[in-house]
């Protein structure tokens, strides 16, 4: 029981705080000489990384699995902290990473991480891929067809099948005139893809039915205005 009036002495000793504006700080510790292309939202990326707390308890690895880790940039599916790191590096570039709590697990922590954790990563970006627009599954490198019904329409019977549409796709990405969605099951794109074209869900799609996306979204703005 304390009692009145009493002066109290505490003696404190900080473990440790964060300032919740605190950035992610990044050390480049290897950058190739040769960087054509760097990293942005919406490419997908292969990379190695050594996880461990700032006294070096190590926490994660990808190098304890078969392959690396993987992910597209800008779809949130790692901590914040680590895919702001992962942007703007060249191939072949390696960093070090502090990233504050509440860029990482912040004050409940995760699964082998301690609450209120700052995170140290090693990266190394070993493979990147150029992503695709928000909002599309494939993109046109070069121009589309003049006609892109009668290119796609391959027995020119008048109608598209899935297979046939898979197969002119995937020839297309195979000559470098097209590019799909990188980092996603290509079959459940293909599908996905056919799906917002077969319109009336028949199974084939007719030339009254397939648009290209850009032709869409005029469409769409037009009727909403």
């Amino acid at each position: 029981k304390i009692p009145g009036s009493a002066v109290l002495v505490f003696d404190v000793h900080i473990i440790d705080f964060h300032n919740p504006s605190d950035p992610v700080e990044i050390e480049v510790t290897h950058k190739p000489q040769d960087c054509n292309r760097t990293s942005k939202m919406g490419d997908f990326v292969k990379y190695h990384y050594n996880c461990s707390l700032l006294d070096g308890t190590p926490l994660f690895s990808s190098h304890d699995y078969e392959s690396p880790q993987q992910t597209t940039l800008g779809l949130g599916k790692v901590i914040e902290g680590l895919e702001t790191g992962l942007l703007n590096m060249c191939l072949g570039e390696r960093r070090v990473l502090t990233v504050p709590p509440h860029l990482g697990h912040g004050e409940n922590g995760g699964k082998g991480v301690p609450s209120s954790a700052v995170l140290k990563f090693e990266l190394e970006l070993l493979h990147m891929e150029e992503g695709v627009p928000d909002g599309y599954m494939f993109v046109w490198v070069a121009d589309a067809p003049e006609n892109l019904f009668e290119a796609m329409d391959l027995d020119k019977d008048g109608s598209v099948p899935l297979m046939e549409f898979s197969t002119f796709i995937l020839t297309q990405v195979a000559e470098g005139k097209g590019r799909l969605m990188p980092g996603a099951d290509k079959d459940k794109l293909l599908q996905d893809m056919f799906s917002n074209q077969d319109r009336n869900k028949d199974g084939k799609i007719t030339s009254e039915e397939l648009k290209l996306k850009a032709d869409e979204d005029k469409e769409r703005v037009h009727e909403e205005l």
